[in-house]
């Protein structure tokens, strides 16, 4: 399975308290084996300073017309998503 983690730094000047530092695939089996590649880094990026976390990087979803299932990036735009009318309807 391929995750991506994504590492935040901890900044006040903007609105949301955290800017874009970096994003970085990683292949592992499960949630556990990449929460332990998170606990590697605190030594890296401390928690005082940087926010870490992690999501899978694909998900499944059924086709609108044929039924099947497809595989899809997480962050798909709904116009791009077989699952969505929006998709069809163009």
């Amino acid at each position: 399975m391929i995750y991506s983690l994504n590492i935040y730094r901890l900044d006040k000047r903007y609105k949301t308290g955290k800017r874009f530092f970096g994003s970085y695939e990683f292949d592992r089996k499960d949630g556990a084996a990449m929460q332990r590649e998170v606990n590697e880094l605190r030594h890296l990026y401390p928690s005082r300073q940087y926010e870490i976390s992690f999501d899978e990087k694909f998900k499944t979803v059924k086709n609108l017309m044929s039924g099947k299932d497809v595989v899809i990036l997480k962050d798909t735009p709904r116009a791009c998503d077989p699952s969505s009318e929006a998709y069809w309807s163009m």
